[in-house]
């Protein structure tokens, strides 16, 4: 089920953020930050936009209409729980469960009526809904939008999470693994190319987190959730498309996370939301959500919000670089899991022998593991650019990239040379899509920087 959202998400700013800085630019220093590949979180948005799939109400109204005119109106519904959706589900779900067990029970697989979920009637009803719709494959998604979906397979993320039923991504990004529900607490994250379906996914009906019970059961586990998803979360630029914020649960993972990775203004840095208006008249924005925090009082995080009208610009600035494009994700998860049971089994056991030059040898040179499983650099800027603009902060030994940008503008008030303007021995802007580059600076970079930071007398190279 494509599922919307409540509102129980707050907006800090309508304005801007910072004008000087695009949206595009800021987008661009996320991904920059971490180098790595980004975690996507998509929701009901882009379900509705390519498929049609319907959104929570839409598939609760299409599972009442299951029990024929005898049944109440969606409406009746809606005027007692307000716009509670989980109250509403809940309430659905226990007349279907009546219908289900009286008139109804030759629409069901006998082996529901053995379970303990007595809601399993409504989850297989709209999982069967969503499994009709659901096309073929990637050509059947809406043909409009064929490019923009195109530019966002292309950003190879290193892997999606999503509280979706539906199947779509899974068309997407092929090769990618589906993870469902619980099995997410069961699995290794130091892969690549997984789909966590944290609320269930059609093929498996029970496994739907749909009514009060079901919500309540997952905001139990969500720490576990949220420690499990946690290596993400730090470790890579995360970019929420398709939601707004409001589902319970999606609060709840983001609160757990906000209280681990949120700096002490509440601003959680890497992760981002990603807003699609038909139209912007004043073009692309940046603004502020602010969460609340159930049980810590007072305390708030903050994710930007990025406002666009082209979803496929911010694709594109995702693109993945030149080398991951056609990476084999099923081939990168079986090399991880072998290289895991290597080192975790059959290296300590003594089961096969090690040559530890040779591994010393892999460790130390950037290109050995590369040439070692057939990979070929697609060319020599990170040889003389190696460093991100966060890689250069640390080196540095400051807070993060950001402690370099008075530098950097230090620089261009002093010298009239903008080092990011153009290519040069100290920067280096390397294209990694059709409208996406990253940024790369130099070892003579680092000196430079840290000449000025020490208000040394320093040159700039031609």
């Amino acid at each position: 089920m494509a599922k919307e959202e409540t509102g129980t998400v707050g907006t800090a700013t309508d304005g801007e953020l910072d004008t000087a800085v695009s949206v595009a630019g800021a987008i661009q220093a996320v991904v920059e930050e971490f180098d790595v590949q980004p975690v996507l979180f998509i929701g009901a948005g882009l379900a509705r936009r390519y498929m049609q799939a319907p959104d929570w109400e839409g598939a609760l109204r299409y599972a009442l209409e299951i029990l024929g005119e005898s049944a109440p109106s969606y409406s009746y519904f809606a005027q007692k729980f307000g716009d509670d959706k989980v109250k509403i589900g809940t309430a659905i779900a226990d007349l279907i469960f009546e219908w289900a067990w009286s008139d109804g029970r030759d629409h069901f697989d006998a082996a529901l009526f053995e379970g303990a979920d007595r809601h399993v009637f409504i989850k297989s009803i709209i999982a069967e809904h969503l499994k009709k719709i659901t096309p073929a494959d990637r050509d059947g998604l809406a043909a409009k939008y064929n490019e923009e979906i195109s530019a966002l397979r292309d950003i190879r993320p290193h892997a999606i999470i999503t509280t979706n039923y539906d199947s779509m991504i899974e068309l997407i990004f092929e090769g990618y693994e589906p993870i469902v529900g619980r099995g997410v607490l069961r699995y290794d994250l130091n892969s690549f190319g997984e789909i966590f379906h944290i609320h269930g996914m059609l093929g498996e009906p029970q496994s739907l987190v749909l009514t009060s019970g079901d919500y309540e059961n997952w905001h139990k586990q969500s720490r576990y959730f949220a420690a499990k998803l946690l290596t993400y979360f730090v470790e890579h630029p995360v970019f929420i498309f398709g939601y707004g914020l409001g589902d319970p649960n999606v609060r709840t993972l983001l609160q757990d996370i906000g209280r681990i990775v949120a700096d002490e203004t509440g601003l959680v840095s890497n992760v981002a939301q990603v807003v699609w208006h038909a139209e912007l008249k004043s073009g692309p924005s940046q603004s502020e959500v602010v969460i609340d925090d159930d049980e810590e009082s007072g305390r708030q995080y903050r994710l930007r919000v990025f406002n666009v009208s082209s979803l496929r610009e911010v694709f594109e600035l995702l693109s993945a670089r030149h080398e991951l494009k056609q990476v084999n994700p099923a081939l990168l998860r079986a090399l991880a899991a072998r290289l895991m049971k290597l080192t975790r089994k059959d290296i300590p056991r003594g089961t096969v022998e090690v040559d530890y030059a040779t591994l010393e040898k892999v460790a130390q040179d950037d290109e050995q593991l590369p040439r070692m499983l057939g990979l070929t650099f697609a060319d020599t800027d990170n040889k003389t650019h190696p460093f991100t603009l966060s890689q250069v902060a640390d080196e540095l030994k400051l807070k993060g990239w950001n402690d370099l940008n008075p530098v950097i503008r230090k620089i261009k008030d002093e010298k009239r040379v903008d080092l990011r303007a153009s290519d040069n021995c100290y920067h280096e802007r390397i294209k990694t899509g059709k409208r996406s580059a990253t940024r790369k600076w130099s070892h003579e970079a680092v000196d430079l920087f840290r000449n000025v930071m020490a208000g040394k007398e320093y040159k700039l190279r031609d």
